[in-house]
């Protein structure tokens, strides 16, 4: 891909990434968040080859996944050459996977670009049996993210009137360049808020890092770094205890590369909580809220089978999980969507970086952009698993027949 062709992939996933942060923190205030901005928006390009040109819903999703570009030969040149370049990386694999129903064909078109530019090639599935459908969905998923995802899929998602299941699986298990040395763990406090605190596994170390400060958003950046790659983990600190809020808030007016643009080389204090994050929604309402609704109702996915049905999205599931300790990064996110048929500069002085409240974090390639974001705010220390009835429990779209 051309440089400006990569630079407007990497824009609109940042554009994208910040725009569904801000929704789902929006409706998980109460909880710690994971999620693949990148990995949803897969899973959205994948429904962009089906939809018909110049109609309603090519328009929402354009809009909506931030697409710099109306041609969906762009579109999916970008995706191609983002999938390709990740097949680079040893510690991160992406995937993609198409289920069809065993007695519908896709149209050339839609099948070529599935297999071509998405790197996914259809398979064949009797719905009519959810329970044998959704295990063989899941199994894969799990073979994907080191069976770190479980349970993508529910069989009661699943029925005669499903006509495809779109899957992108996200899995990346990446080495510190510096790692945490484990006798400087120790039980710390950390402030849930400016007046209650909790005892977390708290990493402690002093190394030269990218470090800066960020007025505009009242929070402090640190840069951490993998091991072999050009992967990064941003993780950014409000000064006040009690400001994520105000610190996410900011991020949506904030680009990724106005953040990292001003991090210098210097030795710093680092405090950095272990922890272990799993989320999961139904991602309708947020979908819906980023202005892409008529896909859940009457879309015009015209380009999608052989024989044209009337289809709408029964659901968009998204899944994701990550692990942070002394070693490294282990993190996994996987979308779902079910379509039916419708009834700087050195410096030398020292910082400190103490994440001992509320933050959030983004791993990002230098390249192509975000790939996971999340927060860590310990609102329910007893449990890290995060069941939501309604935006991520994977990212996956179902199609089904709409009557």
């Amino acid at each position: 891909m051309a440089e400006d062709g990569k630079e407007q992939f990497t824009n609109s996933l940042d554009i994208f990434s910040r725009d569904l942060y801000d929704k789902l923190v929006s409706v998980s205030a109460d909880k710690d968040l994971i999620c693949s901005p990148l990995s949803i928006q897969i899973c959205g390009g994948m429904l962009r080859m089906a939809a018909k040109d110049d109609s309603e819903t090519s328009r929402q999703l354009d809009a909506g996944l931030k697409f710099s570009s109306t041609d969906v030969s762009h579109i999916a040149d970008g995706f191609h050459s983002a999938l390709q370049y990740y097949q680079k990386y040893s510690v991160l694999r992406m995937a993609n996977k198409v289920y069809i129903m065993d007695n519908v064909h896709l149209r050339h078109d839609f099948s070529d670009a599935l297999t071509q530019k998405f790197l996914s090639a259809p398979e064949s599935i009797n719905f009519r049996n959810a329970q044998k459908s959704a295990a063989t969905i899941n199994a894969w998923v799990e073979s994907q993210t080191n069976n770190l995802l479980k349970d993508l899929v529910s069989p009661d998602s699943l029925s005669s009137d499903t006509r495809l299941v779109l899957i992108n699986a996200v899995y990346f298990k990446g080495a510190w360049n510096t790692k945490f040395n484990e006798k400087q763990t120790r039980n710390e406090d950390f402030f849930v808020d400016d007046k209650n605190k909790i005892q977390v596994s708290m990493m402690n170390a002093t190394h030269d890092y990218f470090y800066g400060e960020l007025p505009n958003l009242d929070a402090k950046a640190l840069r951490m770094s993998y091991k072999d790659t050009e992967l990064f983990m941003l993780v950014l600190l409000p000064n006040r205890k009690d400001g994520l809020a105000d610190l996410e808030n900011g991020l949506k007016s904030t680009t990724l590369e106005s953040i990292t643009s001003v991090l210098f080389h210097t030795k710093v204090s680092v405090k950095l909580p272990k922890f272990k994050t799993e989320f999961s929604m139904e991602l309708t309402p947020v979908f819906q809220a980023m202005g892409m609704d008529i896909i859940f109702n009457n879309p015009e996915f015209d380009k999608m089978l052989e024989k044209i049905e009337p289809l709408k999205v029964s659901q968009i599931v998204h899944k994701a999980f990550i692990e942070v300790n002394e070693e490294g990064t282990e993190a996994a996110a996987a979308t779902a969507v079910i379509v039916m048929m419708r009834s700087a500069s050195i410096e030398t002085r020292s910082e400190t970086f103490h994440a001992d409240h509320p933050f959030c974090y983004i791993i990002y390639d230098q390249d192509y952009g975000c790939l996971f974001m999340g927060n860590l705010k310990y609102k329910d220390p007893n449990s890290n698993t995060l069941e939501l009835c309604t935006p991520c429990n994977s990212a996956c779209p179902r199609l089904h027949a709409n009557k």
